[in-house]
Parts: C-alpha cells; structure tokens; sequence
C-alpha cells in the first residue's frame, strides 16, 4: 500500500487539541496549540501528543486531576483542523462517512449532491446518532474513521476505541475538520489519569489503500480476532427471513432435514428471534414455538453434525418482562430517573441495561454459559447492543458509553469461551473489535430490493444492505469476519419480491465480499432448482473483493477480486447496474485494477464468452439491478483453463498441473474440491492451431463441446472431489515452442 506523510505535511492547517471538562457546574475549554507542552488549569493537566508513526502521524491526549476536587470529563478533541492542500475545492471533495452501528448508513458521500438524508426522528436519533446536537448544521458526521478525497487523499481514524466513541467531524464547505473522542461526563477524581483514544493521520494518493491500512492497524492495535481463511467463515441457515419469529421446533426440524436432504453445505442453524416470551427473559420459552424446550432441537442439530446458533439481544429488557420486574435498578436512568429505552421490539419498550452495575455482568455472564453449555449453543449472534451505549445515569460514574458496552461485550466473549463464534449486530462497531468473530456491517437485507421509504438508508432492503456491504469491505479480515446478513435465492412469490436479477445480484455480491454466508429461505417449499444459486456461494472464500470506485461513486460499481495461484492467475469482477433502467456499461481494465494484457473475458450469469481485450469491456443490455460478473483470464498461445461454474469466485479449483508431451502436445489436470453436490462446467481456451483431444473425470472418458470459437466446455456433476484430465493437440501445419 502507497502511503505519503512525511516531513510533518498532513494537509492539515491551524492544527490544535481541545479537552472540555466540568468542575462542580461550571463548563471549562481547555486548549493546546502545541504538542508535548502540558498545560494546566481548573486542577486538570493536559498534554497533546503528536508523533511520526504507522506511515504517518499518530495523536492523542493524556489527562491528569491535579487539583482537590473531582473533575468531569465531557469531550477531547484529538484534532482540530482545516484541510488544505487536497487539490479541489470542497465543493468537490468525496468523504467516507462510516455509520455509528451495524445499520447505519455508510458510503463515500459526496458534498456537491448526494444521496443522504436524515429521516430525522427520534427513533433513527436512538439507532444512529449518538452524538446529534440539533444546533450543529452542515457538518458530516463519521464514526471512527473518515478519508476526504480531492487530487489528494486524507485519512483520519481512531487506531483504538475501548475507552471512548470516536466522531471524524467535517464542515461541509471545508471549513474545519474534527477528530472527537466522547468522555460522557466520566468522573475523573483528585489524582486520577485518562488517555484518549489515538488518532492516525495519513495521507496519500489512494483512499481505499488509506482505509484499507487504517482498518489493518486498528485490528492490530485492539487485537481483532479471527483471520480470512476459508474454515473460518461460518455458513448457514437462520430462522427469520422465512418465519419472522413465529417458527417452531417442527419448522427448524423439516429444514434441519432439508439441509441434510439437499446435501447442502451449512454448518450452523440459526434460531433467530421469537423463541422467548419476552426480551430478557431468554429461558422462559413460547411454549407453543417449543413445547419440548430447546434441547430436543439442539441435540438434533449436533445429531445432524451442524452447530447450533441462538439469537439474543442481551442489553435490553421488555417493559413487560421478568427481568424489568424483578430487577428495576439494573437499567440506565434518564435525568428524571426514568429507564432508559433502547429500543422498540414490534412495539414494545425495551429498556437499556447499565452494564457497568456489577450485578448486570454477574447476570450476562450466567445467561451464556448457560446457552453454552446447557443447550451446547457454539454460535451467538447479539442483537440491538448500541442499547448498552445509550446516554443515561449509570452505576459506574467513571465509566463511558464505550466502556459500558465493551464490558458486556467482553463478559459475553468470556462466558462462551474462545471456541464459540460471536456476531456482532446493531453494534456500534468500535468498542467490539477485539471481541467479536464477525460483525453485521448493514441494514437487514429483507426479500425487496428497495426500502419502504426510499430516502431512509437504514431500512431493511437488500440495496440498502448491499450498499454498506460494499463501503464496509475492507473491513473484512481486518477487523473481524463481515456479515452483509443473510442470502435469500427462493423464487418470487407473496413474501419474496425479488425478481431473478435482484436475487442473482445479492448471490454475487455476498460471494465476492467473503464473509458469512447463511441463507434464510424454507429449504422445505423452495424449488430445488433455486439451490444451485445458493451452491454457487458456497462455501465463501473469507477474502473480500475490493469496490474499485468506493471513492467516485456513493452506490460503487466495481468489486473486483484477485486471485493468484502457483499456477495460474485471474480476476472475478462484478459490474453493478443499481439503476431502475436497462443500460449499456462500458468498463476499462484499468478501472478494474488489471495490470496491462490481453485478457479472456468470460460473463459468468449469462454462460457467454465475450472474446478477448486489451482495452475495455461493454456489457450489452445490463439489466435493471443487475450484478455481471465477470472473470477475467490473460490470454496465452497454449490451452488453458478459462472458467468453471461451479462457484462465483472458482474456489473450487483445489490445483491445475500443465505438461507439454512434446511442443505439440499438452495434457492439463485439474483437482476440484468442493462440499456437497452439484452440476457445473468446466471451460477450457484453444487458441488457433490446437484442438481438444480427450477429456476424462476421475478416469472416465467424458465428451468436450464447444460453446464458443475457441472455447470448450465439460459438464460434470462434482461430489465433493474430482479430477479431471483434459488433452490437446496442435492442428496440423502448426508449429510451436513449448510451454
């Protein structure tokens, strides 16, 4: 990655730290103009720092009581600034804003016109700005990290976030730039010292190599947990987009069987919300939805050599449940010592636990070992968690909202142990990196392509879903495993509104991405001709394409992912038509990363082979939504591999051994690996002056057909393992060099 940041340029004018702080009722502001120089008034000692590192500068500020009397902290801006030196006008500047929580609205928005619009109501306040003020306007706001985007590129981002929320403030006409950590109020007495959170400050030509290096140096400041190998990223199915939470034990016992049936290749069974008669009460079960309890349902499902997987949504409580009742001082109070709501749950109050009162911990902690091992739950999906970092009077007066969410957090990782899987969603995403196995990085998904309402970005649709899906890869191994939520492939009908593009769309999209993939369809009712789309992204390959145009577009176009192998190299690329409308796409290679050559270009949906370029592609009649993906091949003088069908990003392809009998001879064989059954073809070019002589799987002679001038296909029905032997021979007259 190409990182420019040296000789102290940042691109940064009137560079300045600000802390604010109460004594008693008095408000004080606190600056500093000047790194490592402390500074001291109203019994609090400051000092800036301000140093070289991680390819550019890193800050933070360090805060000391120095005085008798207790000291409440409130805000500290790491930095303020004004950018200058990014080659554009404001006007014309691109800013990554990155969402407070799971469904929160992220793109690259543009200044000049965009897309974004703030529904502006008290419950999107609760589920996506924690820190709006109705005074401040014409200020973005982004979470943790922001890069602004002109001729040049500037990052700057949180590299930890345990302590405090992290907000990137940026004027909207260029006027200022803020990087703000939230104290909340948080009791600092006589002797006592924070530090805030440490900021990088990095620029340089490519914004998505800045973010994608910011996302690796928090990983690694805050110790992120899992990796992007293949057998890491979970599969499955989940209860909810079929049943919305009126499932029964039958209902997951006919899918459970289904799966089996199907030989799909799903590992984890995800109940999803419905199965308690209340939030908080997670042990106190519908007993129409689960006469037997859970465990009958769990045992069938390790029976059946799958994981278990339970919903929760662990830092509320219904206003009607056990829990509220039984335990009233366990929850945030408002200034007039009320409870706090998180949220509303199909219209029902749900009031936001203090996880710093010990007895809440002591709880959460009993609950999942409980799950644990009681039920033998190996996959905990949490729901709704922004609810531990909702303002309010806590038991802890030093704690933060940040603080208060990562002890729960941390509580839940230590009960289920370091072998169970833990998904993050509704999550504020900061405070949970170091924690969680995978994080929900969009709005649900739901079986309709746009949102109810088309201006709120945060309402379940699959564009909305799929949108910060694509701003949030290069979070992906980095900071966690991503989830872009479920995939759903069944056919149209009363309760999927997807037509065949849209479908195709969210298929091609959560492969490329490589996160988790669990499909949330009635395995019982669909048509068993659907299930090959869900076998075509199965299993994910945990490594992220890249959105090539993150920065030019606020609906990026371009994912493109590159795969290189000791034997051979290429490039799976999904060009996404996000209009209403039937288009024409015309892309350059260079658009798409592809260092210069001729390349086999192979349209992966549509089963055709487009011929060759040096230049461009153009997608002729690229259809409203639709997503084609195409992979891209250098062209060689001898026979090659092309594509298969098998899997959208060809992860099925376990090795390729090339040998040339003499110069007019070549065989090729190839080792397929993948769980599960499934027809598929597997593509060969002839360049002129050969011709295929003979194809064989596992030894059996099989019949190669041409689907294209100098292109062969083989179809096969591939169960778990393959080989497949395919010769060529030069056409008579011809002469070549060898391989």
């Amino acid at each position: 990655m190409e990182h420019e940041c040296t000789n102290g340029r940042t691109g940064l004018r009137g560079k300045a730290a600000v802390v604010r702080f109460r004594v008693d009722e008095a408000t004080h502001v606190l600056r500093l103009d000047g790194p490592d120089h402390p500074v001291r008034a109203h019994g609090l000692g400051a000092v800036w720092r301000w140093q070289e590192g991680e390819g550019g500068h890193l800050a933070w500020v360090e805060l000391r009581n120095e005085g008798d009397v207790p000291l409440y902290l409130e805000t500290v801006d790491v930095l303020t600034a004004v950018p200058s030196d990014l080659g554009g006008p404001p006007e014309a500047w691109s800013v990554y804003q990155n969402g407070w929580g799971s469904w929160t609205p992220t793109f690259s928005r543009h200044l000049d016109d965009g897309l974004y619009t703030d529904p502006g109501t008290p419950a999107y306040r609760r589920m996506h700005q924690p820190h709006w003020e109705p005074e401040v306007d014409g200020v973005i706001s982004s979470e943790w990290v922001s890069v602004l985007v002109a001729g040049r590129s500037l990052l700057v981002g949180f590299v930890t976030a345990a302590d405090q929320l992290g907000e990137i403030r940026v004027g909207a006409d260029g006027s200022g730039l803020t990087a703000r950590c939230y104290f909340d109020g948080a009791l600092l007495t006589p002797g006592g010292s924070v530090r805030s959170e440490v900021l990088l400050v990095r620029s340089g030509p490519d914004p998505l190599a800045l973010l994608e290096g910011w996302a690796e140096t928090m990983g690694r400041e805050m110790r992120a947990r899992g990796g992007d190998e293949m057998n890491l990223v979970p599969t499955g199915w989940c209860t909810w987009y079929t049943y919305y939470g009126e499932n029964t034990a039958d209902d997951v016992l006919a899918n459970l069987e289904a799966i089996g049936r199907y030989d799909l290749p799903l590992d984890v069974v995800l109940i999803d919300d419905g199965y308690q008669t209340a939030i908080g009460d997670w042990f106190s079960l519908d007993p129409d939805k689960l006469p037997e309890g859970m465990e009958p349902v769990a045992r069938a499902v390790r029976d059946a050599g799958r994981r278990l997987g339970i919903w929760t949504a662990p830092f509320g409580a219904a206003a009607d449940s056990r829990l509220f009742a039984d335990h009233p001082d366990w929850f945030l109070r408002d200034e007039g010592g009320e409870p706090v709501v998180g949220w509303t749950h199909w219209g029902t109050d749900c009031y936001a636990l203090d996880c710093t009162h010990p007895e809440v911990l002591a709880w959460l902690g009993e609950t999942f070992r409980r799950m644990r091992e009681a039920w033998g739950v190996e996959f905990f999906k949490i729901d709704f968690i922004f609810a531990a970092a909702r303002p309010g009077h806590r038991h802890d007066p030093t704690g933060t909202r940040a603080q208060a969410l990562r002890r729960g957090v941390a509580t839940i990782r230590e009960a289920i142990g370091d072998d169970a899987f833990l998904l993050g969603c509704g999550a504020p995403l900061g405070p949970c990196v170091g924690l969680v196995d995978g994080m929900r990085v969009g709005p649900d998904v739901d079986p309709n392509w746009h949102p109810l309402w088309r201006h709120d970005l945060s309402m379940p649709s699959t564009e909305n879903a799929l949108r910060n899906a694509i701003a949030r890869a290069p979070f992906h191994g980095r900071l966690w495993l991503n989830d872009p939520d479920c995939l759903l492939v069944r056919q149209r009908g009363p309760d999927m509104d997807l037509v065949l593009n849209e479908m195709r769309t969210l298929t091609a999209l959560v492969a490329l991405l490589g996160g988790l993939t669990i499909n949330s369809d009635d395995l019982t009712a669909i048509r068993p001709g659907r299930l090959k789309y869900l076998r075509q992204a199965l299993p994910p390959t945990g490594v992220s394409a890249r959105p090539m145009d993150l920065f030019e577009n606020e609906l990026p176009r371009l994912l493109v992912l590159p795969v290189e192998q000791e034997w051979g190299r290429w490039w799976v690329a999904g060009v996404i038509n996000w209009e209403d409308r039937t288009t024409e796409t015309t892309v350059r290679l260079e658009q798409l990363g592809l260092p210069p050559g001729r390349y086999h270009v192979y349209h992966y949906w549509r089963r055709r082979y487009l011929g060759t370029t040096d230049d461009a592609v153009t997608i002729r009649r690229h259809q409203p939504h639709e997503t084609a993906v195409l992979i891209l091949k250098p062209v060689s003088e001898h026979p090659d591999l092309l594509a298969t069908t098998f899997h959208i990003c060809q992860v099925e392809i376990a090795d390729c051994r090339f040998e040339m009998a003499d110069s007019n001879l070549q065989s090729a064989t190839f080792d397929l690996h993948k769980a599960g059954r499934q027809f598929g073809e597997v593509l060969f070019t002839v360049p002129e002056g050969w011709r295929p002589a003979e194809a064989r799987v596992d030894g059996v002679k099989r019949d190669l057909r041409f689907v294209a001038p100098g292109v062969v296909a083989l179809g096969l029905t591939l169960e778990g393992r393959a080989v497949v032997e395919v010769g060529f021979a030069r056409e008579q007259g011809s002469r070549g060099n060898g391989r």
